[in-house]
């Protein structure tokens, strides 16, 4: 199994998207806050594109010191916890920021520990690493067959209280 990362500054919402199809993972948005002036990438507009593949986990994911110092997780234990049980249900996620480049980032540090607590997974980071444009590292990609069937995600937590949640019908 393998753990992805992207961060989509500069980038086309269509980019993740091709990596979503192709690895048959879901957007895990790790950004504290779900917004941004970047076009195509604030939480409504990822929410239209990618619906149940899309999930905002920047409540527990989220770097509290995002403007600067040691990163800090606002609920780590919570959020590790939901990542691991993602991963043993067969569910590849790509940990979605901001930040373009991985190495500074806290999407790589949550990766790295995702990694660390299943055992056996890989961290990519997305797009591939190259000095090619045009190329792909293939070495980078040792997936499961493009035949076999995508998963059925497992029912996730809502992040909304309950005032904002549907009532069921009486």
């Amino acid at each position: 199994m393998n753990i992805f990362t992207f961060g989509y500054g500069g980038r086309q919402v269509a980019t993740l998207a091709a990596f979503v199809a192709e690895f048959h993972a879901v957007v895990i948005d790790v950004r504290l806050k779900p917004w941004t002036k970047q076009p195509g990438w604030s939480l409504s507009d990822l929410k239209a594109v990618f619906a149940e593949e899309y999930h905002w986990w920047g409540r527990s994911l989220g770097n509290l010191n995002f403007k600067g110092g040691t990163v800090k997780l606002a609920d780590e234990k919570k959020g590790m916890k939901k990542l691991v049980a993602l991963m043993r249900a067969g569910i590849a996620p790509i940990l979605l920021c901001a930040e373009q480049s991985p190495d500074s980032c806290h999407r790589t540090m949550i990766a790295e520990k995702l990694a660390a607590l299943t055992g056996d997974a890989q961290v990519i980071h997305l797009p591939f690493i190259t000095d090619s444009p045009t190329d792909r590292v293939d070495e980078q990609l040792p997936l499961w067959p493009r035949t076999q069937a995508v998963p059925k995600l497992p029912r996730l937590p809502t992040n909304r209280s309950k005032r904002t949640q549907k009532r069921p019908d009486k």
